[in-house]
C-alpha cells in the first residue's frame, strides 16, 4: 500500500486546473501565493533539524526483541524523515511555481515574512530545541490551516491535503519526543523551560500575526500592505 509521505514530491495538480488558475487569479494573488510557497519553504527546511533527533536516538531505551535481539525504538528517525519528505513536498511545489509562473515568482516576498523560520532555525541546545517544537506544532498548523482556506492555487491544496493524512499522527510522536527530551522537570531545568517557552512562543505569535490576518493576508503575503503604508508615510510628511 502506498505511504503518502512517499510521494509528497510527486504531486501535481492536473493542467486544466492550473490552467484555469492562472487565467481567473488576480495578479496580486499570484504573488501571494509564490510569497506562501517560500514561506513554507523556508518553515518545513528550518523544522528538519528543529527536533534534537541525534539526542533522541543517543537516549532512547533499547530493548530486547521476542526473538532475544536488542532493538532501539526508531521514531525520532521515523520523525526526521516526515520532517524531510515535507520540506522536500514543498521545495518542489515552489520550483515547478517557478517554471509555470516565472512573472509572479519575480517578486521577492516581504521580509518579514522570514521572521517565524527564522525563529525555528537558531542554533540551540537539545532543551530549547525541545520546546521549540511543542511552539511550532501549536502555531504552524494554524497557518496551513489559513493558507488552505485563503491560497486557492491547486498544487498548495493538494499538498496541504496529502499532508493532512499522516500530520496529526507525526505532530504527537513530535511533541512526545520533545517531552521525552525535556524529561522530569525539577528546580532550574523548570525555569530554563518556561523561560525558552514564554520567548519562543511570544516571538512566534508575533511572527505569524502578519499571517493571523484573513482580511490582509493576501495583501500581506504579496507586500502590498508594507508599500502602502510606506507611500502613506511618505505623503503625510510631504503634506
Amino acid at each position: 500500500m502506498r505511504r503518502p509521505v512517499e510521494d509528497m514530491r510527486d504531486v501535481r495538480a492536473p493542467p486544466e486546473l492550473l490552467a484555469r488558475w492562472a487565467l481567473e487569479t488576480p495578479a496580486l494573488a499570484q504573488e501571494a501565493t509564490w510569497s506562501a510557497l517560500c514561506f513554507l519553504v523556508e518553515v518545513e527546511h528550518s523544522a528538519v533539524t528543529q527536533l534534537p533527533v541525534p539526542t533522541v536516538l543517543r537516549k532512547e531505551k533499547a530493548a530486547l526483541d521476542p526473538d532475544g535481539f536488542l532493538r532501539v525504538p526508531r521514531a525520532a528517525l521515523e520523525q526526521f524523515r516526515l520532517r524531510s519528505a515535507r520540506a522536500m513536498g514543498w521545495m518542489e511545489q515552489l520550483l515547478f511555481f517557478r517554471e509555470r509562473f516565472p512573472t509572479p515568482a519575480r517578486r521577492n516576498p516581504p521580509e518579514a515574512l522570514y521572521s517565524l523560520a527564522r525563529l525555528f532555525a537558531g542554533d540551540v541546545g537539545p532543551q530549547d530545541a525541545a520546546v521549540d517544537v511543542l511552539v511550532g506544532e501549536s502555531v504552524l498548523p494554524e497557518i496551513e490551516d489559513l493558507l488552505h482556506r485563503t491560497v486557492t492555487y491547486p498544487a498548495l491544496q493538494l499538498l496541504l491535503q496529502r499532508m493532512r493524512e499522516t500530520d496529526p499522527q507525526r505532530s504527537a510522536e513530535a511533541r512526545r519526543l520533545a517531552a521525552d527530551v525535556l524529561g522530569e522537570l525539577t528546580g532550574s531545568s523548570v525555569w530554563g523551560v518556561r523561560k525558552r517557552l514564554v520567548s519562543s512562543a511570544t516571538r512566534a505569535v508575533l511572527g505569524a500575526r502578519p499571517l493571523l490576518e484573513p482580511e490582509a493576508l493576501i495583501a500581506r503575503l504579496a507586500g502590498k500592505v508594507e508599500e502602502t503604508e510606506g507611500k502613506d508615510e511618505a505623503s503625510s510628511s510631504g503634506g
